[in-house]
């Protein structure tokens, strides 16, 4: 047995009753007198463990969503080169690092590794990945593995593909490994965080089916922006590069920022 897998055979059998109750929030703007707050970011503490902000509202509020609420699915983020879904994905994974949050880990599969150097010295990340190595198949395999050990737990893993569309898998068994995430992977815990350029990403209706809910950036290509979300009146073209983002979901459209380190 591997260090991680010790380290998550121990999470599992950690009392039940030292994980903290949790408030659920569903993906949609934090309401009342004390809503849900980074702390690294907003210099406030987070009151519901299993809870992670994507940024701020319209109206100011965090825009947050709720890890054991499986209903959203994976998060799809797409958008053109330098329109911060990087940035939005380190975002998350700083949230995640908070003691208040609950027992949350990290793992990233990159084309560039080097812009997670930061990230990988945090304590609850199982490791960066290159897109481009063997053990990139082991990895996904063991989330497999995992996810029926996490079912039932209060333990959650982010599973981060930066620049999904760059990932070209060596074999048939990992793309039906990752669509199987794509598909099982929040009901059991694992959530997978895809981002994508949709300009060069190859049958991307093939996969679009797996992401119910989106986060959209910058996209300056009109065609290229409504294949991704069904809204004559939205125009991706006006979002400030690496700042504005948009939820889509089936149950409508919200506009957001990150938030300012």
């Amino acid at each position: 047995m591997t260090t991680t897998d010790q380290f998550l055979f121990a999470r599992k059998v950690f009392p039940e009753s030292h994980a903290k109750i949790q408030r659920k929030i569903d993906i949609s703007p934090a309401v009342g007198n004390d809503p849900v707050k980074i702390c690294s970011v907003l210099g406030n503490d987070i009151k519901s463990s299993g809870s992670l902000m994507l940024g701020l509202g319209e109206d100011g509020l965090p825009l947050t969503f709720d890890l054991y609420d499986p209903a959203p699915g994976p998060l799809l983020v797409a958008g053109d080169s330098g329109c911060g879904k990087t940035l939005l994905l380190k975002t998350l994974v700083q949230a995640s690092n908070l003691p208040a949050v609950g027992n949350i880990q990290f793992g990233v599969i990159t084309h560039f590794p080097e812009e997670w150097t930061e990230q990988e010295v945090l304590p609850n990340c199982l490791g960066i990945w290159p897109a481009y190595h063997i053990s990139v198949n082991e990895f996904v395999s063991r989330l497999i593995y995992w996810a029926d050990i996490l079912n039932g737990t209060r333990q959650l893993v982010l599973l981060l593909v930066d620049g999904f569309d760059l990932l070209t898998p060596s074999s048939f068994k990992i793309l039906h490994e990752l669509k199987w995430l794509f598909k099982n992977g929040p009901e059991r815990h694992i959530w997978p965080v895809v981002s994508i350029n949709p300009g060069r990403m190859a049958h991307l209706d093939t996969w679009l089916k797996y992401f119910p809910t989106r986060i959209l950036g910058q996209i300056k290509r009109y065609q290229t922006g409504h294949l991704l979300i069904d809204n004559p009146d939205i125009n991706l073209d006006v979002f400030e590069a690496g700042k504005q983002f948009g939820l889509s979901r089936p149950e409508g459209w919200l506009k957001f920022q990150l938030p300012v380190n």
